[in-house]
């Protein structure tokens, strides 16, 4: 069976070529005409019609099992992939700059050294989870205990980072 969309500029050519036609002969019965082709098309294309249900629940499954779609964890509503990468748990960038404020300074990134780099296997920069750790107490002894910071550290080190280790499947990579 032909591609539908090419299928489908047929049908209306052909139908527009008929109207053109006989457009003089019917005269005023051209809409009943008319009416007649597209009830003909949607037995034509009866089988499409009934097939865009499965083909939308076919889209969903597709992209229910994307690369990311279930393998991050949820801090708050913020999502938060952490890759497991060799036995070493990798937490993308992107993600924690949306939780921390202020911002993560190139200057403590460099401090951070080897614990801030390209995760392996990705294009994603992100934080080692000791480097996350000893930033993230680094920044609670310089600003005080902010309360939100001390909540996350208690949910990364509780319940992300430990389940990643048992889970490794739940892992980003």
């Amino acid at each position: 069976m032909p591609y539908l969309p090419l299928r489908l500029v047929c049908y209306f050519t052909l139908g527009w070529l008929i109207a053109r036609t006989f457009s003089g002969v019917f005269g005023a019965a051209l809409p009943v005409v008319l009416i007649l082709w597209c009830a003909g098309g949607c037995f034509h294309f009866a089988r499409d019609i009934i097939e865009i249900i499965p083909a939308l629940r076919r889209a969903a499954r597709r992209s229910a099992s994307e690369k990311w779609n279930g393998r991050y964890y949820a801090y708050y509503g913020t999502q938060i992939r952490l890759c497991l990468v060799e036995d070493m748990v990798w937490i993308v960038e992107e993600d924690i700059r949306a939780i921390l404020s202020p911002a993560v300074t190139e200057r403590e990134q460099r401090l951070l050294g080897a614990d801030y780099a390209t995760i392996p296997g990705t294009a994603l920069h992100g934080y080692s989870e000791q480097g996350l750790l000893r930033l993230l107490k680094i920044r609670l002894m310089r600003r005080g205990g902010e309360a939100d910071m001390k909540k996350f550290i208690v949910w990364l080190q509780n319940e992300a980072l430990p389940n990643v280790k048992r889970v490794p499947t739940s892992s980003a990579i």
